[in-house]
């Protein structure tokens, strides 16, 4: 690839879907993401499935910017290479962060942010599927940036609404019990000042909805 293109640096990560690696894409430093085909599902499904992902996820990261929500700049998307070149973004995972057991003030703050975050997104109609401490990158120790759009879309559905918040407290609980309280408190502050009370009302009562029939399945099971 010539130097004003795309320039492969190194892996960062595997994943099941993915792919992900740092590179330099006309001058800027950038994360390129590659699907990759899944021997075990039939190649033409597979195929079309990798490129209504990437459209999705491209698709998802210009309305992120355009709504005026922290998330990574799309540069470009290549359906042929079913991948995504997007903004490399400075910081550290919010999940990582949290193992060095921060501040008070620090929790407070950075909770009541990613609340009022995600109340933007769902007030623009967008349902972001996966929205936990590990898809949260902390940019210079005060800004959250979401990142992973891969399962994210368009809907005014209550119960996809809520399936984000219950993601965010679901990491909390299994990995930051100790914050978990003060977590929650502040991700729902944040939340009701940007969408307020009645329709976070409407989304809190859902997710404890479906943590009851989460509690039901696993109940079943162990009869």
């Amino acid at each position: 690839m010539d130097e004003i293109g795309l320039k492969i640096l190194h892996l960062i990560s595997k994943g099941a879907e993915a792919h992900i690696y740092r590179a330099t894409y006309l001058g800027y430093d950038v994360v390129y993401k590659k699907r990759v085909p899944k021997p075990y599902r039939p190649p033409e499904f597979d195929r079309n499935l990798r490129v209504r992902r990437t459209i999705n996820e491209a698709r998802m990261l210009y309305y992120m910017r355009k709504f005026g929500i922290p998330a990574p700049t799309l540069f470009d998307y290549d359906l042929s290479e079913t991948s995504i070149t997007m903004e490399y973004i400075e910081g550290e995972v919010l999940e990582r962060m949290l193992r060095r057991k921060p501040s008070r003030e620090f929790i407070e703050n950075m909770f009541l942010k990613v609340g009022e975050i995600l109340g933007k997104i769902h007030l623009n109609g967008i349902a972001h599927g996966d929205f936990t401490t590990s898809n949260i990158i902390v940019v210079n120790n005060e800004l959250p940036v979401i990142i992973d759009f891969g399962l994210s879309k368009r809907t005014n559905d209550i119960e996809e609404f809520a399936i984000d918040l219950h993601l965010m407290f679901r990491s909390l609980e299994s990995t930051h019990y100790d914050i978990v309280e003060i977590s929650k408190e502040n991700v729902l502050k944040g939340y009701t000042n940007v969408v307020g009370t009645d329709f976070a009302n409407k989304i809190y009562n859902k997710v404890l909805e479906i943590r009851r029939r989460g509690r039901y399945v696993r109940e079943r099971r162990r009869k």
